[in-house]
């Protein structure tokens, strides 16, 4: 039986999806749940790949490096190469670059994060230099190695007017279904609150900025982009306000329920990405 079902008119969010010439994936509870592959998801993956689209993964999860996402998505037997794959970080090399807040900051991350910045030719300052002399930002990451130290140099910076850039809002990352740990966003709330209510410029989904990042990367203007995810708040709010074809699957977080009560309406729900081959 067909599961697939549309919130606005049918023949124009199939065909929209239809012609798109880049899909852009989520990875966890869209393609997989933690090690376990969504069934059907290769197949996709390898369709997407063979009707000559453009295919790319993007991930808010900024925890793991470049290198260690390509290998956990090579040992899933994924197509695909590291130009594909994108992050928030990436987002916010950008952003950091074109406001020419480069290259000494203070980056909230862990050691895998650091390097990642440190390759793309960033100075990541240490607790007492970034004090010392003060950075060009101060980049709030998903750092799973954070301690109070950083949490205080982080909030002593915010409240010296640094340019203060944090790399996604999600408040919490999907550890397995139904677990979680917190994420950059619960980390925002401590520095609002400590700050009396000072917020970042977020650059990851579901931001303009990772919009523009995603529509560079493929050379392609969004409407001719589809985004599919399992999370309202950023992929399909991304996809939605920014005017690609936003595609929900149901196989990671949110639920039918969930969709009725939010604001966020994709224009194609699907059980899993299984039952998209047949319109590619």
């Amino acid at each position: 039986m067909q599961t697939l079902r549309v919130t606005r008119t049918e023949l124009t969010s199939i065909e929209r999806f239809s012609r798109c010439g880049a899909i852009v994936c989520d990875l966890d509870g869209t393609l997989y749940l933690g090690d376990s592959l969504i069934p059907g998801a290769i197949d996709f993956l390898n369709r997407v790949r063979q009707s000559g689209r453009q295919l790319y993964y993007f991930t808010n999860n900024n925890s793991i490096s470049r290198r260690a996402w390509a290998a956990k998505l090579a040992g899933l037997d994924f197509p695909a190469e590291e130009r594909q794959l994108m992050t928030s970080a990436d987002c916010a090399d950008a952003y950091l670059k074109r406001h020419h807040l480069y290259p000494r900051i203070y980056l909230v991350g862990n050691s895998e994060l650091q390097q990642e910045f440190a390759s793309q030719g960033f100075v990541c300052l240490a607790e007492d230099e970034a004090l010392r002399d003060e950075p060009k930002a101060v980049v709030l990451g998903f750092d799973t190695e954070i301690d109070y130290r950083k949490i205080c140099t982080c909030y002593d910076l915010i409240l010296r007017d640094v340019p203060y850039i944090a790399t996604h809002p999600d408040v919490l990352c999907p550890v397995a279904r139904d677990t979680f740990k917190p994420d950059v966003g619960s980390f925002i709330s401590l520095f609002e609150t400590a700050t009396s209510g000072r917020r970042p410029v977020i650059v990851g989904k579901p931001t303009q900025e990772a919009v523009r990042f995603i529509s560079d990367k493929a050379h392609l203007p969004v409407q001719q982009i589809a985004f599919i995810g399992d999370r309202l708040y950023t992929d399909v709010r991304m996809a939605v306000t920014s005017g690609m074809v936003s595609v929900l699957v149901l196989s990671g977080e949110t639920s039918e329920e969930m969709v009725k009560a939010s604001p966020d309406q994709p224009h194609i729900i699907v059980n899993s990405v299984a039952e998209l081959v047949q319109y590619l």
